[in-house]
């Protein structure tokens, strides 16, 4: 972002910047003794004068007053012209660039206030003219001309009122220049010349601005310092409260207590009250822990309750619920229903922390539910292990188990490059945000190869004639760039000794496709895929690679799209047909204990239940960063697909790769 662009963007103090800068200077006369001092000591000066440049410096001030500021600008010309000796002239230059100013006529404003600089010996004057200068560099992006014309200021000689805006426009040129230490001492410094009845106003702006830029201050040194320097300021809680927090996210919880305790006993009006006295909750609370009780967060009730119940399931038989060695001092499940809604969500979270005080808690498996849960389990501190698509954040204690995008493009771009050797792909895909995120999941995996994406087309949900995709992406539909073709088939055919019609005489002298890819990404469900690899065929796009996601994963897709779809190569978090023992395991387990066949839910949930079972039961967890840190740690865990790795967040796990071969979904050996 260019520095104008930050500053045009920059909005949050307008309504307290006085446009028009700052003019109640002291005005100069031929004689610095004879100086009336305040403009308005000049203006009741010239009341009492009865000299034309006392009565045209009235009415040019009147015209002023009322916002008529060409008229202004006019009479200040004029007046320079007519009266080059008069003792009000450097206020008319004055207000003359004042005028420019409200018109965003900066340029024509610096000249004005230059003709003040060199017509006046007055100190106080200069001051609040440097001040001027100051803020039209700012509103032109001259960021070191702004801090030049600041620094020259004598800011202790300033009226009350205009150190306030010294302080608010100093603030504001740090901010933009990233100096977030210094932006925030002079936010402060304004704030404490409040309140004045004119800028009483201005108060929740100023604050805002003061909490943007701490934000950025990320050094705890520089924030300490700051509220040594400011320890009896109207900002002294905002900047304790900051402290805390500080500590608090950076894992020196126990550091941040004292911070909250000063504001909930020192400032009982403070904003940042309510969020002290939580913060010290969760401090006390974090304690309070149970190594053999896990929370279960996931939506028993409404339209995603069937999923729900299959992830308690594999849960459940992770662990051993109904099924507990003599040896083993199980762990309690704790089951509370989202109902797939956030705010019931984050209160189970609570309730769980809280109250029941369990290890980690396992879930959501809604999408919507992911960022909010993620964020809360951050703020309290507790291990979340997340089952929906959509990946959680918020920091080291959200470590994400399901089948994302990212994890299935990673696997088949890996497959495609080395395996199959595919360095030219397409993507044919939906015009929703699932395609987009699956489309943008591959994309980013292929820009870490050598590979070209030769082609793009998307379709809108619910299409049901691919003919025009499939075409663009061949470059049927590019007749203009293949004109000589086109015309040399015409020829062609004109030439052949063949007349009579036909379609099969028709095709032999159509437009070729130009298939300058070898693979073919198509995230979408079978019901569309039996209806899009046929028409890739029927196009005459033949002897390349399929390439799909897990929905793919269905023996829909055999009814719909037959031999069309042989070959197609696609992965999966589970397939009940592996011969990996620990799968077989698994389905036997579950069969047996639920009588009913498992799915990828069930086995995702297992594989989250499984890793805080063994880590809770074999090690010796004494609190919720310990359990953290191992689950941080894991390498090569056993899954049900094989290996499972902490990396960046994520519970990475070896996908099943899968094909059909002879009409049936087999799974890839490989050599």
């Amino acid at each position: 972002m260019t520095t104008t662009k930050y500053i045009r963007n920059s909005i949050i103090l307008s309504v307290i910047f006085l446009v028009l800068g700052c003019s109640s200077a002291s005005i100069k006369s031929g004689d610095s003794k004879k100086s009336s001092g305040s403009l308005f000591s000049a203006l009741e000066m010239s009341k009492e004068q009865s000299t034309a440049d006392a009565k045209e410096f009235q009415q040019l001030y009147a015209e002023y007053k009322k916002g008529l500021h060409e008229n202004t600008i006019k009479r200040a010309k004029a007046f320079a012209i007519y009266h080059p000796k008069s003792i009000y002239l450097d206020q008319v230059f004055n207000l003359s660039g004042l005028s420019h100013i409200a018109l965003k006529q900066y340029d024509q404003s610096l000249v004005q206030f230059k003709n003040v600089l060199e017509q006046t010996s007055n100190a106080e004057l200069s001051n609040m003219v440097n001040y001027n200068i100051a803020y039209v560099h700012f509103e032109m992006g001259n960021l070191d001309s702004a801090k030049q014309f600041l620094d020259s200021i004598a800011v202790h000689d300033l009226e009350k009122n205009d150190r306030y805006k010294f302080y608010v426009l100093n603030a504001k040129v740090a901010r933009v220049r990233q100096a977030f230490e210094a932006s925030s001492q002079s936010a402060i410094e304004a704030l404490d010349l409040l309140p004045e009845p004119k800028i009483k106003t201005s108060t929740d702006p100023l604050l805002s601005f003061l909490d943007d830029v701490l934000e950025r201050v990320d050094n705890i040194a520089v924030l300490e310092k700051i509220y040594s320097e400011h320890q009896n300021s109207v900002a002294a809680d905002r900047l304790l409260f900051r402290i805390g927090e500080h500590y608090f996210k950076t894992r020196e919880r126990a550091r941040s207590k004292p911070f909250f305790q000063k504001i909930v006993s020192d400032y009982s009006d403070s904003a940042y009250l309510s969020s002290a006295r939580d913060y010290l909750k969760k401090v006390d609370y974090q304690g309070l822990f149970d190594p053999k009780k896990v929370g279960i967060v996931l939506s028993l009730s409404g339209k995603f309750s069937k999923f729900g119940y299959k992830a308690l399931q594999g849960i459940e038989l992770a662990f051993k619920i109904f099924s507990p060695t003599k040896d083993e001092n199980p762990v309690t499940l704790v089951v509370m229903d989202d109902q797939g809604e956030v705010d019931r969500a984050l209160t189970a979270m609570d309730e769980l922390y809280y109250k029941h005080h369990v290890a980690a808690i396992i879930g959501p498996l809604v999408s919507k539910l992911s960022e909010p849960m993620g964020k809360k389990a951050q703020e309290l501190g507790i291990p979340l292990i997340a089952l929906s698509q959509k990946e959680a954040t918020g920091g080291d204690f959200v470590f994400n188990a399901a089948l994302t995008p990212t994890m299935q493009a990673k696997e088949l771009v890996r497959y495609a490059t080395e395996y199959a050797k595919v360095n030219r792909f397409a993507i044919l895909a939906p015009s929703t945000k699932f395609g987009e995120e699956h489309v943008n999941a591959f994309w980013d995996e292929l820009d870490q190869y050598q590979t070209f994406v030769t082609g793009y087309e998307t379709y809108s949900e619910g299409e049901t004639d691919f003919r025009s995709s499939i075409d663009s992406l061949v470059g049927l539909l590019q007749t203009d760039a293949r004109a000589h073709e086109v015309e040399e088939l015409r020829l062609l055919k004109a030439a052949s000794p063949i007349k009579s019609r036909s379609k099969k005489l028709d095709k032999m002298f159509d437009l070729k496709p130009v298939i300058d890819f070898d693979a073919v990404f198509i995230p979408d469900e079978p019901k569309t895929l039996g209806q899009i690899l046929p028409t890739f065929a029927y196009r005459d796009v033949d002897k390349i690679l399929f390439l799909g996601i897990n929905t793919w994963n269905s023996s829909e897709l055999i009814s719909r799209a037959g031999q069309f779809a042989e070959g197609s190569v696609f992965v999966d978090g589970f397939y009940s047909g592996s011969s990996l023992p620990s799968t077989q395991k698994f389905i036997s387990e579950y069969q047996t204990t639920f009588n009913a066949t498992p799915s990828l839910v069930d086995a995702m949930a297992y594989d989250a239940g499984h890793i805080l079972s063994k880590l809770l039961n074999e090690f010796n967890i004494n609190s919720r960063n310990d359990l953290r840190d191992h689950i941080t740690g894991l390498r090569d865990f056993p899954g049900i697909s094989g290996k499972i790795s902490y990396h960046n967040g994520r519970l990475s796990k070896q996908l099943y790769f899968l094909t059909i071969k002879g009409g049936k979904i087999e799974e890839i050996a490989f050599k």
